[in-house]
């Protein structure tokens, strides 16, 4: 089994591969920014191979992805916080969160889709979030671009119905990692005490979710939006 996590040296992207590669499969993993030798080192003689690629900028995928063949499952996880008040935010930024949390989606679901249609466990998979379900104040491009995810999900599984391919969307919580890092640990004391769980979702969490996703016994399962975040919003 083939899969391409798109953002996989993000934390939750990292964890996805770590887990892909456990279950055996062969993993191709996208990255942007982080620092390349640094993933061939922590990924040394493991079954993936990591490419890089500026999805706000890229038009041509043959250059990229050209070499993909026989894929069996796509996973989007990539994406960026957008904080401020709407006003305040401006054309540029909402073209680049467009642009790499759904324009770029949909273009690589378009791209791979025949290859996974060929698969017998083919499989779509994008990491959105609470926020496109619910909407957070002063995030509110970046929940509209996590919304739109879930409403392209929600009819693209109508549309491959038919056919071996499941399309799914996962709706984390707040994720410990590089997003929550932001806060001081001051922050992160009132947040907590906001969630029923008070505890943040940890990335292998999310990676479970993908495997069980993925698994060929979730053939049913499609369409659906994977809540893990703790009983925070039902």
């Amino acid at each position: 089994m083939k899969a391409l996590v798109i953002g996989g040296s993000g934390s939750i992207g990292t964890a996805i591969v770590n887990r892909l590669l456990v279950d055996g499969y062969e993993v191709i993993g996208h990255y942007n920014s982080a620092d390349s030798a640094l993933l061939t080192e922590q990924f040394k003689n493991e079954a993936v191979q990591f490419i890089q690629c500026d999805l706000t900028a890229t038009t041509d995928y043959d250059k990229i992805f050209g070499f993909i063949q026989n894929l069996d499952c796509l996973i989007y996880s990539a994406g960026n916080a957008l904080y401020g008040q709407i006003q305040d935010v401006s054309d540029s930024q909402i073209d680049e969160s467009y642009q790499l949390h759904l324009r770029e989606f949909i273009r690589l679901t378009q791209y791979f889709v025949n290859q996974l249609r060929r698969s017998e466990n083919g499989r779509i998979i994008v990491i959105s979030s609470i926020w496109g379900e619910t909407g957070a104040s002063l995030e509110s491009i970046y929940s509209a671009m996590k919304s739109a995810q879930i409403g392209f999900v929600k009819a693209l599984s109508k549309e491959l119905a038919l056919t071996s391919i499941t399309v799914n969307a996962i709706t984390p919580g707040i994720v410990r990692g590089h997003m929550s890092d932001i806060w001081s640990d001051e922050e992160l004391s009132e947040i907590l005490d906001e969630l029923p769980q008070q505890r943040l979702v940890e990335p292998e969490e999310i990676a479970h979710t993908c495997a069980y996703l993925c698994h060929p016994l979730a053939q049913s399962v499609t369409g659906t939006i994977q809540k893990i975040n703790g009983a925070w919003y039902l």
